[in-house]
């Protein structure tokens, strides 16, 4: 299935005071070029990062990585201001994989499963990996779906579109909590510094 895959990375970091959490490292790597490169494992066939204005460095290191960048004008608007963006990328409504930039643990090998058997469904349906019961990401989004998000220019944000759209929403139970480990705190940092340490 042709797709797109964006990563969602004009976060402000706002529980993180004077952080940007994005180029903390995580092993050796900056956050959100770890998360990109496990999006980069899905089989789309078009990869975009949302990004800030001010941003310089990490564009160049997602380019390289094959992302085109899209800046987000107004990123203090939110995560539906950045997707509203992405949608405005699209020449037209496709099936997408939209990930997070703080789910640092995120495997390549993940993420290419989620997309697979994406693919391998409805093309009208809604994947979601769930840990324990949690909701998680990466999600993966129908044409369908993408086109009346579009239409509403970020408007409601996903997850009100998704409690609208309840019948839609399949999910995939996995065993890997790196779906719903996103980094929002310092104490979430120094816990997954933990966690990489004993690795």
């Amino acid at each position: 299935m042709q797709g797109v895959g964006i990563l969602l990375a004009a976060g402000r970091s706002a529980r993180m005071p004077g952080v940007d959490k994005r180029v903390l490292a995580v092993g050796g790597v900056p956050m959100a070029l770890r998360t990109a490169r496990a999006v980069d494992a899905a089989p789309v066939s078009r990869r975009l990062a949302v990004v800030r204005p001010e941003d310089a460095e990490l564009p160049r290191r997602l380019t390289a990585l094959g992302f085109e960048c899209v800046v987000n004008p107004e990123p203090d608007r939110g995560r539906a201001s950045s997707l509203a963006c992405a949608w405005a990328a699209l020449p037209q409504a496709a099936p997408v994989l939209i990930a997070l930039a703080d789910l640092p643990e995120l495997s390549g090998a993940l993420v290419r499963e989620l997309w697979q058997r994406f693919c391998a469904m409805d093309e009208r349906a809604i994947l979601i990996p769930r840990y324990q019961g949690q909701w998680g990401h990466p999600r993966c989004l129908g044409a369908d779906h993408v086109a009346m998000l579009r239409r509403q220019a970020g408007e409601p944000s996903v997850p009100a579109y998704l409690a609208r759209h309840p019948d839609a929403v399949q999910f995939w139970d996995v065993d890997d909590p790196a779906v719903v480990r996103d980094i929002d705190t310092p104490a979430d940092y120094a816990a997954l510094c933990r966690r990489l340490a004993h690795d």
